[in-house]
């Protein structure tokens, strides 16, 4: 079983929000299993997992990075970034755990992200 994750980046006034998950004292990225078994890419799991979540339309969002995060078992997992221009049109869609958050008010989950794994999508 492969876990992966993501998020959605936006900003407002150049400062950066995260799309996170709330948990009780906490922040995650959002996370999934991948299905293999189903023929599915693990992009498809990512953008399965943020209709089930309420996201409607994906036209406007844009792929950004692929990074690498440590799960709280300590093992790395893909990270999927996407940019986006209207957060507040998404965040009125989602379920009440995922919300926009600013990058200092999750500073603690920024840093389970691991540098050296970063591949921007337009450098490939």
């Amino acid at each position: 079983m492969t876990m992966i994750a993501a998020t959605v980046i936006a900003y407002q006034d150049n400062i950066p929000y995260f799309l996170v998950k709330k948990t009780s004292n906490s922040f995650d990225f959002l996370s999934v299993k991948e299905h293999l078994h189903d023929d599915q890419t693990s992009l498809g799991c990512i953008l399965d997992a943020f209709k089930k979540a309420g996201v409607r339309d994906f036209s406007q969002w844009q792929i950004g990075e692929l990074a690498a995060v440590k799960s709280d078992k300590g093992n790395l997992m893909p990270l999927y970034s996407f940019e986006i221009s209207d957060w507040q049109k998404v965040q009125k869609d989602l379920k009440e755990d995922l919300m926009f958050e600013s990058a200092d008010k999750i500073q603690n989950l920024l840093t389970t992200l691991e540098p050296s794994a970063f591949t921007a999508f337009e450098d490939i």
